[in-house]
């Protein structure tokens, strides 16, 4: 029991045995050095203040507790150290409680703990990589400079709402058993490369000043990024989300890269604000919402993408690069286009947007005016393939343009291209009548 001590230089404790509680409650320590320590019980740090020497404030290196590392009781809240707490390879029979302390960098990889690792309203550096946490991991108004959670394993939540992070959160290989939620944080950035969340992504209203790669993650629930602010590109290529993909209100000012995703239910990015590309090559889900909030500035690539229902405005089709529609498939359209005037204004929205003759855009358009029972308009808009097709004939020719371009207008005014039969039947017949009348 060292509780309201004070030691001007460092308590040594390396390899000791102490078959219940080692208390720093309210004490004024150097340093500590307790390497491999085996304490049956409880460490209380509850109050201490730990200078440092050697910029080590806490070695508790390969220690073993029976119990937790306690940075509060009844009275106090939190522990405050100049230098670093190094608990890597330790195991923590408990919880590790550092709420509201001021530390400088925790070391703690490959830590091994039963219960949760709690640090909220901290102020501290983080490291917990390839770290074991029986419980939850609670950082919610955390201030840090950097948090490498890489390879971590989380039975429980990870709680990052409103912490501060000014390095950055990486939690690539990660393993989460509950939920992640990191909303209305301010981050450098967020690096998850293949973690593994069971339960829901939350990242509402959070605030990157860089980049946000979740690439071949896996998401148990829904990710909602509603509301994100991010100064640069989002990344969620090969991402598995079961759930739904929320980023209604988004303003992202660099890529949103979706290619190759899957999401089950949809991914809407109703309100969004597209600084830059759209990359959802190869996407796959059911309901697709583009109703973004403003023209993107660069390219909307569909290429290959698949969905049920396209739920889209005029302002997607404003994309300054463009966008490309290569091997895009959907089955229903959303708003449906209930007349002509509709239909009309849907193949200048394709032919104003595509800065190449796309066919497979138009056999899709004309799809899904079929199965609504729209025949008359489905012919109109595969005329209107035929047509551009003719005409990317002809700029190809050479000299032989006019000559395409000639029988192009023949065929479209006689049979509309084959699609209006009913139309050439007509002519014939005129002129059978007209034949007829002159001969006899």
């Amino acid at each position: 029991m060292l509780a309201g001590t004070v030691v001007h230089g460092a308590v040594e404790l390396g390899d000791a045995e102490v078959g219940g509680e080692l208390s720093f409650e309210d004490s004024r320590v150097g340093a500590v050095f307790a390497r491999r320590v085996c304490v049956g019980g409880d460490v209380q740090l509850a109050g201490a203040a730990f200078g440092e020497v050697a910029g080590v404030s806490l070695d508790l290196r390969g220690a073993r507790v029976g119990g937790g590392v306690l940075g509060e009781n009844e009275v106090r809240i939190g522990v405050t150290a100049e230098g670093s707490l190094l608990l890597a390879d330790a195991r923590v029979g408990g919880a590790l409680c550092l709420r509201q302390s001021r530390l400088g960098a925790v070391s703690a990889d490959r830590v091994r703990l039963v219960g949760d690792l709690d640090a909220t309203e901290a102020r501290l550096t983080l490291s917990l990589v390839g770290a074991s946490v029986g419980g939850s991991l609670v950082l919610g108004a955390a201030e840090a400079d950097a948090l490498a959670l890489d390879r971590v394993r989380v039975a429980g939540h990870v709680h990052l709402a409103f912490a501060l992070v000014r390095s950055g959160v990486s939690l690539v290989d990660a393993r989460v058993g509950g939920d992640l939620r990191a909303s209305c944080a301010e981050l450098h950035d967020f690096i998850g490369t293949r973690a593994r969340v069971t339960g829901d992504v939350d990242l509402g209203q959070l605030r990157v000043e860089d980049v946000v790669c979740l690439s071949a993650a896996d998401v148990g629930g829904v990710l909602d990024l509603s509301g994100a602010d991010l100064a640069g590109a989002l990344d969620l290529s090969a991402a598995r989300i079961a759930g739904e993909l929320k980023m209604g209100d988004l303003a992202a000012q660099g890529t949103v890269d979706l290619s190759g995703a899957a999401v089950r239910c949809r991914v809407d990015l109703r309100g969004a604000h597209l600084g830059a590309r759209l990359d959802a090559c190869g996407l796959v889900t059911w309901e697709l919402r583009l109703a973004v909030e403003d023209p993107p500035r660069g390219r909307v690539d569909l290429r290959d993408a698949r969905c049920a229902t396209l739920r889209d405005n005029g302002f997607l089709w404003g994309a300054r690069g463009g966008v490309e529609l290569t091997g895009f498939g959907y089955r229903r359209l959303e708003p449906r286009l209930e007349d002509r005037v509709a239909v009309r204004r849907r193949l200048s929205q394709l032919r104003s947007a595509t800065d190449r003759f796309t066919p497979d855009a138009y056999d899709r358009l004309a799809d899904v005016l079929r199965l609504d029972g729209r025949e008359s308009e489905a012919a109109a808009v595969l005329v209107e393939k035929q047509r551009l097709r003719y005409a990317e004939r002809a700029r190809s020719a050479g000299w032989a343009g006019p000559v395409v371009t000639a029988w192009s207008s023949l065929l479209l005014s006689l049979t509309g291209y084959g699609y209006r039969l009913g139309r050439g039947v007509a002519y014939l017949l005129a002129v059978a009548s007209l034949v007829a009348l002159l001969l006899f």
